[in-house]
């Protein structure tokens, strides 16, 4: 997938930007607070319908308006036309619109501009919480497979009342099985299903994972991923549905009274953890930060691969403020894979010159510019 221009008005201190951009190597360079991070956001939200950061639409609007819009044109491997419109307006639902139709959701739209993101927010993939790694997952599943984010997304819609069943009940003291049962069934059913496609994922993923530490690290360390639903015992883990739709069940019973208590669901996928290991220790725990930097690399550039192959379409590629986090070694192996692949990329930066130090033919690629949310091609 290649985006040949961007258009989007009052995003952050960009008011008006129109970008034609380069199908290789992006380069935007500029002050800290000049913009270059709002341009990534608003390819993100072409992808995602939402930024690759934890901010809510509303605070994406310019300072004094009360909307934002972002259209992008776009080419697949095959130069079929992709074009997707997004606006988005304060106490309004959002507005997407693509080549696929008008009047899209979200879920409509992920996986059709396949993406990587590399930020220092994505860090806490290795060493954050079991949620992190999750998401990564998630995020992972839900552009290579439409059936996983419409069980993603009725999962977390069946979680939310079934959690709200179980406040009230606490709350009231009065509990009504008959009215909790249906929602019960119901996660037990989509939860198993999350969970073996999470369980599948890993087999073939954990490969290129080790495969990529592997270049990356020289071979130094042992490294793996390990699924730990919560609850399970890992050595009796299966992927048949029927054997976890059986322990989700048991769960259940074994969780009841706790969660009357509590008032909320103490089972489930929402539970889970991916736990990533070097040397037989948990990387949280025991990895460097110069290891935790290499397994993200790893991870990103896995990442790449199970997306090339499962959408059969090259992923767009974004790189926020990387050289803040990784050192230019394992930048060199991140720009190989891309430079293999013909992957079109986005990339902040502060000092263009460290950029062109890096590679060695700058030839197929284009600097801008970014100055008080202004952008010029140099």
């Amino acid at each position: 997938m290649k985006i040949s221009g961007i258009r989007f008005d009052n995003v952050r201190n960009h008011l008006h930007t129109d970008i034609e951009l380069n199908f290789g190597l992006n380069v935007f360079f500029g002050l800290n607070g000049a913009g270059k991070t709002s341009i990534l956001e608003a390819v993100s939200i072409c992808g995602f319908s939402k930024s690759f950061l934890p901010v809510q639409d509303s605070s994406l609007i310019s300072t004094g308006y009360n909307a934002y819009s972002i259209s992008a044109d776009a080419r697949n491997d095959n130069n079929i036309p992709y074009k997707v419109s997004i606006s988005f307006e304060k106490t309004k639902r959002k507005k997407i619109s693509t080549t696929l139709g008008d009047n899209l959701l979200a879920k409509d739209i992920i996986g059709e501009m396949p993406m990587i993101i590399l930020s220092p927010d994505y860090k806490s993939i290795t060493f954050g919480s079991p949620e992190n790694r999750r998401s990564f997952i998630d995020r992972l599943l839900s552009q290579s497979s439409k059936v996983y984010i419409e069980d993603l997304i009725s999962y977390r819609k069946a979680l939310k009342q079934r959690n709200s069943l179980l406040s009230d009940a606490s709350a009231s003291k009065r509990f009504d099985m008959a009215q909790l049962i249906p929602w019960t069934d119901l996660l037990i059913s989509l939860g198993s299903d999350i969970m073996q496609r999470r369980i599948l994922f890993l087999e073939e993923f954990s490969k290129m994972f080790k495969s990529y530490y592997e270049k990356v690290s020289s071979g130094k360390e042992e490294v793996d991923l390990e699924y730990n639903p919560n609850g399970f015992e890992t050595k009796d883990m299966q992927k048949d549905k029927s054997f976890l739709e059986s322990k989700l069940a048991t769960l259940f019973e074994n969780h009841l009274e706790d969660e009357k208590r509590r008032g909320a669901t103490l089972f489930g996928p929402q539970k889970d953890e991916v736990k990533i290991t070097i040397n037989g220790g948990i990387a949280r725990e025991f990895a460097s930060q110069g290891q935790h930097k290499s397994l993200l690399v790893a991870m990103k550039m896995g990442e790449f691969e199970f997306l090339t192959n499962k959408r059969h379409e090259t992923p767009i590629v974004l790189l926020d403020d990387i050289f803040s986090e990784l050192d230019e070694e394992r930048i060199k192996m991140v720009f190989e894979l891309i430079r293999q692949n013909s992957a079109q990329t986005l990339i902040t930066i502060t000092n263009p010159d460290t950029m062109k130090r890096i590679l060695n033919d700058i030839s197929e690629s284009v600097f801008f510019e970014v100055v008080e949310g202004k952008v010029y091609k140099k």
